[in-house]
């Protein structure tokens, strides 16, 4: 029998793109309470990794990187049949979604959405490519994806390709907002010739929350006014359209108010997790 389990990485560190540095993680306790309601009702493990991984030698690696430690971790830890799934914490899974770890197979995610972004980092990173083609039409967002044992092959090429060009990589993430992890990833799949199963973007709704441009400009802003968001973002018709349209809702454009986003999304739906209370402090837990 399969064993299964979700792992939420939240580990402690700054992430950066371009200018900015993340290290905020306080909309997790949405997502975590979400997940674990979810992994309960489904008997799937569920496990959050909240310490640095990978020793010294990923000391001075981001978060978005230690995190791919994670699969090869669980999966010595349960044996060989084990699926894992990583997801972010900026996501939430809706009550009713169908167990996907069940419709996976080989590396599966979800289609990166098309937008400029995803072109603009595969411009950024190709030199460290080179040879190698990488098309939006075949780039995955790593926000949700399930691994197995035949996929830590190609996971460990990443890691190792990662510490080699850090410097190289560093540069890129310093340059502009072109991802940490994400798109590097994407390239040594292809590279490696990986197998990508793509699943149905409900179990990735990217983007979910939708922003127009006077809400990005709040939430982009040097001081974000988290009233004057609240106030315009709330009551828009079709604003939480979302929550029926996708099964697991990724809070990806929402960055400096995504708590608040979280929290909102949260209150409205919190009585279709019966039982579950909001868990502050975060720790490994299962």
């Amino acid at each position: 029998m399969t064993h299964k389990v979700v792992a939420m990485p939240l580990i402690p560190g700054q992430v950066r793109r371009g200018k900015f540095k993340r290290s905020d993680l306080h909309y997790a306790k949405y997502s975590r309470a979400s997940w674990k309601w979810w992994c309960d009702k489904n008997g799937i493990e569920f496990i959050v990794f909240d310490q640095p991984l990978g020793g010294a030698e990923f000391a001075d690696k981001p978060p978005t990187i230690q995190r791919w430690l994670i699969p090869d971790l669980l999966i010595r830890e349960h044996g060989n049949g084990t699926r894992v799934a990583l997801v972010d914490a900026d996501t939430m899974i809706r009550w009713d979604t169908p167990d996907f770890l069940d419709m996976s197979e080989n590396f599966s995610a979800v289609r990166g959405r098309d937008t400029p972004w995803i072109s603009q980092s595969i411009n950024a990173f190709q030199p460290l490519f080179p040879g190698v083609t990488l098309t939006p039409r075949e780039y995955f967002n790593a926000g949700m994806v399930v691994v197995g044992q035949g996929e830590l092959q190609k996971i460990r090429s990443f890691l190792a390709f990662m510490s080699q060009h850090w410097p190289l990589v560093q540069k890129i993430i310093r340059a502009g907002n072109f991802g940490t992890d994400q798109t590097a990833l994407n390239f040594v799949l292809q590279r490696e010739n990986a197998r990508v199963d793509f699943l149905p973007v409900a179990f990735n709704f990217l983007h979910c929350f939708p922003l127009d441009p006077v809400l990005f400009s709040i939430d982009n802003s040097p001081l974000p006014d988290p009233v004057q968001f609240a106030a315009r973002a709330f009551s828009r018709p079709g604003a939480f359209n979302f929550c029926n349209q996708g099964y697991i809702w990724h809070f990806s454009n929402v960055v400096a108010l995504r708590s608040l986003v979280m929290g909102e999304v949260w209150r409205r739906v919190c009585g279709s997790y019966p039982g579950v209370e909001l868990v502050e402090n975060i720790s490994r837990t299962s």
